[in-house]
């Protein structure tokens, strides 16, 4: 006779492999450490904000990011977050040297309604025909993420940090990787994605870019 541990083992198990296999992409802290999704920016994106495009390659892993975050502490449930349509994209340059480029990417809130936003939601970068290009988000930890409500014409900013040296797998000679035309912005907790204009050159290092949350 078979006991109910061993009928109940043999139910659960093909349930983990098919929960096991759900999970096909991660974010990568400014530790190293990675938390898995099945939709999140993968520490190499495709930006298709499409939730039916995910997934990590073998040899060059693309994934599509989605905005997916923490929820914000005290058990809300996001109902009133601000979604990609009611919102409007912007990058400014900031200071560059030693190889280092920064910029803030700000995002506001271009609807009618006040809505929330919260974490750091998904990026990733495509030239001027749409291509996918290589694309490692990294989320800074630091400061940590709070949830900012914007009143209509309110924005948010997001600080952004990419290397303009080549490192390992990157070209050697003449720019490390493609150049981008266009960053794609997944808001935090959407799927669907906002298109920012690029002019910053080429982003080194397989495409890794360290953001920190949003903030008002």
């Amino acid at each position: 006779m078979i006991s109910s541990r061993a009928r109940a083992a043999a139910v659960l198990l093909p349930l983990m492999l098919v929960c096991a296999c759900s999970f096909r992409g991660s974010v990568t802290d400014a530790q190293g450490s990675s938390t898995p999704h099945s939709r999140s920016a993968s520490t190499s994106t495709s930006a298709s904000g499409t939730s039916g495009s995910t997934g990590s390659g073998t040899t060059a892993p693309v994934s599509s990011p989605t905005g997916t975050s923490t929820p914000p502490a005290g058990g809300g449930t996001g109902t009133d977050r601000c979604h990609t349509s009611e919102l409007r994209g912007h990058l400014v340059t900031g200071g560059a040297g030693a190889g280092q480029r920064y910029a803030t990417l700000t995002l506001t809130n271009s609807g009618a309604r006040s809505c929330t936003i919260h974490g750091y939601g998904g990026l990733g970068l495509v030239d001027a025909s749409g291509r996918v290009l290589p694309t490692k988000q990294i989320r800074d930890p630091s400061p940590a993420a709070t949830t900012v409500r914007l009143a209509p014409g309110d924005a948010v900013s997001s600080a952004l940090h990419w290397g303009a040296v080549p490192g390992t797998g990157d070209n050697q000679s003449g720019d490390c990787q493609p150049t981008a035309a266009a960053l794609r912005v997944i808001p935090p907790d959407e799927t669907d994605f906002l298109s920012v204009p690029w002019n910053l050159g080429p982003v080194c290092e397989g495409g890794t870019i360290e953001q920190r949350a949003y903030t008002g």
